[in-house]
């Protein structure tokens, strides 16, 4: 059996994942298979056959948003500033945790996963160069950060008010 698939078979995956991540950041976890489905111009029964699950196609979407923090937190890193760095990689997360009720709402079923494994490295490791820097307190860690963000998202400001080191 062939890994690869068809070219056909790739569009509607794509447009199948595209459509979901669609609906799931508007309407969570509520949306439905056959809103997703219309709108990837696919068949509900095309859907299942790639999803076994509703709950299999949510995590697909949810993983992929996680996979893209973690590119972005490493993306970050090549700011030599590293708290200029660390706040728009914070703003952003923020923001996607703003426009995607999917990720607020099944972001802890993934925590068991690689891809979060990898976001929080990546967190880590803005986290202490913001912190070497006299950016960030010290007391704060990339667990902490990833638990702050979806505050963020109403109240970034605020939130980074909070993280940013004080003078002594």
């Amino acid at each position: 059996m062939s890994l690869t698939l068809r070219a056909d078979a790739r569009r509607n995956l794509d447009r199948l994942l595209a459509a979901a991540a669609e609906c799931f950041a508007e309407h969570g976890v509520d949306a439905s298979i056959d809103e997703i489905a219309k709108r990837a111009g696919i068949g509900h029964a095309t859907v299942f056959r790639r999803f076994p699950t509703k709950e299999a196609l949510l995590t697909a979407v949810v993983l992929e948003r996680i996979r893209e923090l973690a590119a972005a937190a490493e993306a970050a890193l090549a700011d030599p500033d590293a708290g200029q760095a660390f706040d728009g990689f914070f703003r952003a997360a923020a923001e996607v945790y703003a426009r995607n009720r999917a990720l607020v709402e099944r972001f802890d079923s993934c925590i068991e996963t690689e891809e979060v494994a990898a976001l929080e490295v990546a967190v880590g490791r803005l986290v202490w160069r913001a912190q070497r820097a006299g950016a960030l307190r010290r007391d704060i860690t990339a667990l902490d950060v990833m638990e702050l963000v979806p505050a963020a998202s109403r109240h970034p400001d605020v939130i980074l008010d909070g993280l940013r080191a004080r003078p002594s």
